[in-house]
């Protein structure tokens, strides 16, 4: 299925290695882990597993609709985000592919399977999508959808990569439109 991310949707965001009253509440909450090495451990509410998606000073941190944080990498949060002022960013919607377990498997959904470990655990409906995401692995629920940020081909048309993330089917319905 085609996706958009809601218009004009206004964005609270927060660079990592910057001084926030944000990003140092988070830290307190444990929901951020700054190690020295300029990594840190971000607490999304899909670190079901126990560990944190890894992201880096200069990456940012958007807050989910129930406050909880989750990463982006920096050159793709430049690149989809306009700064409005302060820690407020206009997200920049563009049509994007996700899957839900509604639908037949696509080619995506398989090229993750094959080639990005992604496991679809039919017997664990807490933790049915499981892949190895932003440095630890991830798990969601079943009723969570896969969004792909990007999918890279070939001259031919063959899948070579593919940037993706799970959503939380609450999350995904606040956040996105179906096209």
């Amino acid at each position: 299925m085609k996706i958009i991310k809601q218009k004009g949707k206004t964005v609270s965001a927060y660079m990592l290695g910057t001084d926030s009253p944000v990003l140092n509440k988070l830290v307190e909450a444990g929901k951020i882990i700054p190690y020295d090495n300029g990594f840190f451990e971000i607490m999304s509410q899909e670190s079901v597993n126990g560990k944190g998606q890894i992201a880096s000073i200069g990456d940012f941190v958007k807050l989910d609709s129930s406050g909880n944080p989750y990463p982006n990498d920096r050159e793709f949060f430049l690149s989809n985000h306009r700064h409005i002022e302060g820690d407020k960013y206009e997200q920049l919607p563009k049509p994007l592919l996700a899957w839900s377990i509604d639908e037949p498997v696509s080619k995506e959904v398989a090229f993750l399977i094959l080639n990005k470990n992604l496991v679809l655990d039919l017997t664990n409906p807490e933790k049915f999508f499981t892949a190895p995401l932003w440095g630890t692995v991830e798990s969601s629920p079943r009723d969570s959808l896969l969004v792909f940020y990007s999918v890279t081909r070939d001259d031919v048309g063959n899948i070579i990569d593919a940037d993706f993330n799970f959503v939380a089917k609450s999350e995904f319905d606040k956040t996105y439109s179906v096209l």
